[in-house]
Protein backbone atom coordinates (compact mmCIF):
# COMPACT_ATOMS: atom_id res chain seq x y z
CA UNK A 1 0.00 0.00 0.00
CA UNK A 2 1.84 3.21 -1.08
CA UNK A 3 0.21 6.75 -1.30
CA UNK A 4 2.43 10.35 -2.14
CA UNK A 5 2.90 13.16 -0.18
CA UNK A 6 4.71 15.77 -2.28
CA UNK A 7 7.62 14.11 -4.11
CA UNK A 8 7.77 11.81 -1.63
CA UNK A 9 6.27 8.19 -2.29
CA UNK A 10 4.95 7.08 0.87
CA UNK A 11 4.89 2.89 1.76
CA UNK A 12 2.55 1.93 4.53
CA UNK A 13 3.33 -1.39 6.08
CA UNK A 14 0.61 -3.02 8.49
CA UNK A 15 2.07 -5.82 10.43
CA UNK A 16 2.04 -7.50 13.63
CA UNK A 17 4.27 -8.25 16.20
CA UNK A 18 4.20 -10.83 19.10
CA UNK A 19 4.50 -9.79 22.75
CA UNK A 20 3.78 -11.47 25.96
CA UNK A 21 0.03 -10.44 26.04
CA UNK A 22 -0.52 -11.29 22.69
CA UNK A 23 -0.19 -9.52 19.24
CA UNK A 24 0.24 -5.79 18.61
CA UNK A 25 -1.00 -5.04 15.60
CA UNK A 26 1.15 -1.47 14.12
CA UNK A 27 1.26 0.47 10.96
CA UNK A 28 4.55 1.52 10.05
CA UNK A 29 4.37 4.64 7.47
CA UNK A 30 7.99 5.86 5.79
CA UNK A 31 9.30 7.15 2.94
CA UNK A 32 9.62 4.09 0.36
CA UNK A 33 13.46 5.23 -0.55
CA UNK A 34 14.89 4.03 3.04
CA UNK A 35 17.50 5.60 1.83
CA UNK A 36 15.35 9.00 2.87
CA UNK A 37 14.56 8.03 6.35
CA UNK A 38 16.04 10.11 9.09
CA UNK A 39 14.41 8.90 12.02
CA UNK A 40 11.11 7.33 13.19
CA UNK A 41 8.24 9.27 15.24
CA UNK A 42 6.32 6.92 17.79
CA UNK A 43 2.87 7.90 17.84
CA UNK A 44 0.57 6.85 21.35
CA UNK A 45 -3.08 7.30 20.33
CA UNK A 46 -5.64 8.24 22.71
CA UNK A 47 -8.53 6.91 25.16
CA UNK A 48 -11.68 4.91 23.66
CA UNK A 49 -13.87 6.36 21.29
CA UNK A 50 -11.23 9.80 20.70
CA UNK A 51 -8.82 6.98 19.31
CA UNK A 52 -11.46 6.20 16.01
CA UNK A 53 -12.26 9.98 15.69
CA UNK A 54 -8.28 10.57 15.31
CA UNK A 55 -7.21 7.72 13.35
CA UNK A 56 -7.46 10.22 9.71
CA UNK A 57 -5.46 13.05 11.79
CA UNK A 58 -2.84 10.28 12.99
CA UNK A 59 -2.79 9.10 9.42
CA UNK A 60 -2.08 12.56 8.07
CA UNK A 61 0.25 12.87 9.78
CA UNK A 62 2.48 10.10 9.42
CA UNK A 63 2.16 10.99 5.70
CA UNK A 64 3.31 14.69 6.52
CA UNK A 65 6.28 13.22 8.26
CA UNK A 66 7.70 11.41 5.43
CA UNK A 67 8.09 14.43 3.97
CA UNK A 68 10.40 15.08 6.02
CA UNK A 69 11.78 12.12 5.82
CA UNK A 70 10.31 10.70 9.10
CA UNK A 71 9.20 7.13 9.33
CA UNK A 72 6.19 6.88 11.54
CA UNK A 73 4.57 3.61 13.45
CA UNK A 74 1.30 3.80 14.95
CA UNK A 75 -0.37 1.33 16.93
CA UNK A 76 -3.24 -0.08 18.36
CA UNK A 77 -2.93 -0.82 21.79
CA UNK A 78 -3.43 -3.87 23.48
CA UNK A 79 -7.46 -4.26 23.18
CA UNK A 80 -7.94 -1.96 21.13
CA UNK A 81 -8.10 -1.27 17.17
CA UNK A 82 -6.95 -5.01 15.93
CA UNK A 83 -4.57 -6.18 18.53
CA UNK A 84 -5.41 -8.99 20.67
CA UNK A 85 -7.19 -9.00 23.52
CA UNK A 86 -10.72 -7.18 24.54
CA UNK A 87 -11.22 -4.03 25.63
CA UNK A 88 -11.53 -5.49 29.04
CA UNK A 89 -8.35 -7.20 29.09
CA UNK A 90 -6.95 -3.43 29.11
CA UNK A 91 -4.60 -2.46 31.69
CA UNK A 92 -2.10 0.13 31.79
CA UNK A 93 0.84 -1.49 32.75
CA UNK A 94 -0.07 -3.40 29.69
CA UNK A 95 -0.37 -0.57 27.26
CA UNK A 96 3.61 0.95 28.53
CA UNK A 97 4.71 -2.32 28.06
CA UNK A 98 3.08 -2.53 24.42
CA UNK A 99 5.17 1.08 23.94
CA UNK A 100 8.29 0.02 24.69
CA UNK A 101 7.78 -3.12 22.17
CA UNK A 102 7.52 -0.48 19.66
CA UNK A 103 10.04 1.54 20.61
CA UNK A 104 12.77 -1.14 20.97
CA UNK A 105 11.53 -2.18 16.99
CA UNK A 106 11.71 1.26 16.12
CA UNK A 107 15.20 1.88 17.70
CA UNK A 108 16.27 -0.94 15.21
CA UNK A 109 14.98 0.93 11.80
CA UNK A 110 17.41 3.00 9.70
CA UNK A 111 17.61 6.35 12.17
CA UNK A 112 16.17 5.33 14.98
CA UNK A 113 13.43 6.57 17.21
CA UNK A 114 13.69 10.26 17.57
CA UNK A 115 10.32 11.34 19.22
CA UNK A 116 7.42 9.73 20.91
CA UNK A 117 3.57 11.50 20.07
CA UNK A 118 0.76 11.04 22.59
CA UNK A 119 -2.18 12.39 21.96
CA UNK A 120 -4.97 13.28 24.78
CA UNK A 121 -4.65 10.44 27.17
CA UNK A 122 -2.24 8.83 25.22
CA UNK A 123 -0.38 11.85 26.10
CA UNK A 124 0.24 11.10 29.87
CA UNK A 125 1.05 7.56 28.37
CA UNK A 126 3.63 9.02 26.02
CA UNK A 127 5.31 11.05 28.70
CA UNK A 128 5.83 8.14 31.24
CA UNK A 129 6.92 5.92 28.65
CA UNK A 130 9.77 8.77 27.36
CA UNK A 131 10.73 9.15 31.67
CA UNK A 132 11.28 5.50 31.68
CA UNK A 133 13.03 4.94 27.93
CA UNK A 134 15.48 7.64 29.99
CA UNK A 135 16.63 9.04 26.48
CA UNK A 136 16.46 12.99 26.61
CA UNK A 137 17.89 12.70 22.61
CA UNK A 138 14.16 11.46 22.13
CA UNK A 139 12.17 14.23 21.52
CA UNK A 140 8.09 14.16 22.79
CA UNK A 141 5.39 15.70 21.13
CA UNK A 142 1.54 16.43 22.86
CA UNK A 143 -1.36 17.10 20.97
CA UNK A 144 -4.32 18.29 23.19
CA UNK A 145 -2.30 16.54 26.20
CA UNK A 146 -4.96 15.25 28.84
CA UNK A 147 -3.62 16.59 32.42
CA UNK A 148 -5.76 14.40 34.82
CA UNK A 149 -6.78 11.25 34.54
CA UNK A 150 -9.38 11.11 36.91
CA UNK A 151 -11.24 13.85 35.25
CA UNK A 152 -11.00 12.68 31.90
CA UNK A 153 -12.03 9.63 32.99
CA UNK A 154 -15.18 11.77 34.96
CA UNK A 155 -15.87 13.08 31.67
CA UNK A 156 -16.08 9.58 29.75
CA UNK A 157 -18.41 8.52 32.78
CA UNK A 158 -20.99 11.01 31.82
CA UNK A 159 -21.43 9.72 28.41
CA UNK A 160 -22.91 6.76 29.92
CA UNK A 161 -25.06 9.41 32.07
CA UNK A 162 -25.97 10.86 28.91
CA UNK A 163 -27.06 7.66 27.32
CA UNK A 164 -29.72 7.29 30.03
CA UNK A 165 -31.47 10.42 30.12
CA UNK A 166 -33.92 8.89 27.76
CA UNK A 167 -34.33 5.44 29.15
CA UNK A 168 -36.37 6.25 32.06
CA UNK A 169 -36.78 2.05 32.58
CA UNK A 170 -33.16 2.63 33.74
CA UNK A 171 -32.09 3.19 37.46
CA UNK A 172 -30.31 6.93 37.20
CA UNK A 173 -26.69 6.28 37.90
CA UNK A 174 -24.31 9.14 38.86
CA UNK A 175 -19.93 8.84 38.55
CA UNK A 176 -19.94 7.65 42.47
CA UNK A 177 -22.37 5.02 41.79
CA UNK A 178 -20.39 4.16 38.53
CA UNK A 179 -16.84 4.58 40.56
CA UNK A 180 -18.75 2.35 43.45
CA UNK A 181 -19.29 0.00 40.59
CA UNK A 182 -15.82 -0.66 39.73
CA UNK A 183 -14.43 -0.82 43.49
CA UNK A 184 -16.91 -3.72 43.67
CA UNK A 185 -14.74 -5.26 41.22
CA UNK A 186 -17.35 -5.28 38.34
CA UNK A 187 -16.39 -4.50 34.45
CA UNK A 188 -18.21 -0.76 33.33
CA UNK A 189 -19.42 -0.70 29.98
CA UNK A 190 -19.57 2.75 28.54
CA UNK A 191 -20.76 3.17 25.04
CA UNK A 192 -19.39 -0.07 24.28
CA UNK A 193 -16.31 -0.03 25.99
CA UNK A 194 -16.17 -2.63 28.95
CA UNK A 195 -13.70 -1.05 31.19
CA UNK A 196 -11.86 -2.78 33.69
CA UNK A 197 -11.48 -1.95 37.38
CA UNK A 198 -7.52 -1.90 37.22
CA UNK A 199 -7.52 -0.04 34.15
CA UNK A 200 -9.83 2.69 35.59
CA UNK A 201 -7.62 2.65 38.89
CA UNK A 202 -4.76 3.27 36.87
CA UNK A 203 -6.18 6.09 34.87
CA UNK A 204 -7.30 7.82 38.14
CA UNK A 205 -4.42 8.08 39.26
CA UNK A 206 -2.46 9.48 36.32
CA UNK A 207 -0.89 12.78 35.86
CA UNK A 208 0.98 14.79 33.00
CA UNK A 209 2.61 16.66 35.32
CA UNK A 210 3.51 13.39 37.83
CA UNK A 211 5.77 12.59 35.03
CA UNK A 212 8.38 15.52 34.37
CA UNK A 213 10.67 15.24 31.34
CA UNK A 214 14.56 14.56 31.62
CA UNK A 215 16.66 17.30 31.78
CA UNK A 216 18.21 18.00 28.38
CA UNK A 217 14.86 16.63 26.46
CA UNK A 218 13.50 18.77 23.86
CA UNK A 219 8.97 18.84 24.11
CA UNK A 220 6.33 20.47 22.22
CA UNK A 221 3.21 21.20 23.36
CA UNK A 222 0.12 21.94 20.72
CA UNK A 223 -3.09 22.81 22.44
CA UNK A 224 -6.52 23.96 20.50
CA UNK A 225 -7.41 27.65 21.18
CA UNK A 226 -9.39 30.40 20.20
CA UNK A 227 -8.31 32.33 17.35
CA UNK A 228 -9.12 35.66 19.58
CA UNK A 229 -6.76 34.24 22.23
CA UNK A 230 -4.40 31.85 21.58
CA UNK A 231 -2.85 30.79 24.64
CA UNK A 232 -3.36 27.58 26.72
CA UNK A 233 -5.57 27.10 29.48
CA UNK A 234 -4.27 28.49 32.83
CA UNK A 235 -4.15 24.72 34.02
CA UNK A 236 -1.92 23.65 31.46
CA UNK A 237 0.39 26.26 32.00
CA UNK A 238 0.52 25.52 35.47
CA UNK A 239 1.70 21.63 34.27
CA UNK A 240 4.31 23.17 32.56
CA UNK A 241 5.80 25.08 34.97
CA UNK A 242 6.57 21.53 36.36
CA UNK A 243 8.70 20.10 33.28
CA UNK A 244 10.24 23.73 33.08
CA UNK A 245 11.38 23.22 36.54
CA UNK A 246 13.34 20.34 35.37
CA UNK A 247 15.49 22.07 32.87
CA UNK A 248 13.68 20.46 29.82
CA UNK A 249 12.90 22.64 26.44
CA UNK A 250 9.49 22.77 26.15
CA UNK A 251 7.87 24.62 23.55
CA UNK A 252 4.21 25.77 23.26
CA UNK A 253 1.96 26.15 20.55
CA UNK A 254 -1.62 27.65 20.98
CA UNK A 255 -3.20 26.93 17.56
CA UNK A 256 -6.96 27.78 15.87
CA UNK A 257 -8.21 24.58 14.44
CA UNK A 258 -10.86 22.11 14.18
CA UNK A 259 -11.27 19.72 17.68
CA UNK A 260 -10.81 16.71 15.96
CA UNK A 261 -11.21 14.39 18.83
CA UNK A 262 -14.36 15.78 19.87
CA UNK A 263 -16.47 14.83 16.68
CA UNK A 264 -17.04 11.78 14.45
CA UNK A 265 -16.84 13.43 11.22
CA UNK A 266 -13.69 13.35 9.30
CA UNK A 267 -11.99 16.80 10.05
CA UNK A 268 -8.64 18.07 9.06
CA UNK A 269 -6.39 20.20 11.88
CA UNK A 270 -3.94 21.33 9.00
CA UNK A 271 -2.08 23.61 11.61
CA UNK A 272 -1.25 20.72 14.04
CA UNK A 273 -0.07 18.72 11.55
CA UNK A 274 2.05 21.64 9.92
CA UNK A 275 3.38 22.88 13.03
CA UNK A 276 4.64 19.36 14.48
CA UNK A 277 6.25 18.92 11.04
CA UNK A 278 8.03 21.40 11.29
CA UNK A 279 8.91 21.28 14.80
CA UNK A 280 10.90 17.58 14.59
CA UNK A 281 12.16 18.88 11.34
CA UNK A 282 14.20 21.66 13.03
CA UNK A 283 14.58 19.96 16.46
CA UNK A 284 15.25 16.80 15.92
CA UNK A 285 16.26 15.27 12.32
CA UNK A 286 19.79 16.42 12.94
CA UNK A 287 20.28 14.06 16.08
Amino acid sequence: MAGSNGSVDVAVEPFFLDTPNGRLFMAHHRPRDVSKIRGHVLVVPPFNEEMNRCRSMMTLQAQALAAFGFGTLIIDLHGTGDSDGEYRDARWEIWLSDIVTAQQWLMAQPGGLKAILGIRLGAILASTAHAELGKPDVALVLWQPVLDGKVHLTQFFRVRMAARLDRPDLPKETTASMRQQLASGLTLEVAGYEIHPALAEAIEGASLAGHPLLAGSSALWLENASPEKLEIPLASRNALQTWNAAGAAVDVIAYPGPAFWQVHERVIGVTIIEKTGCWLNEKVAGR
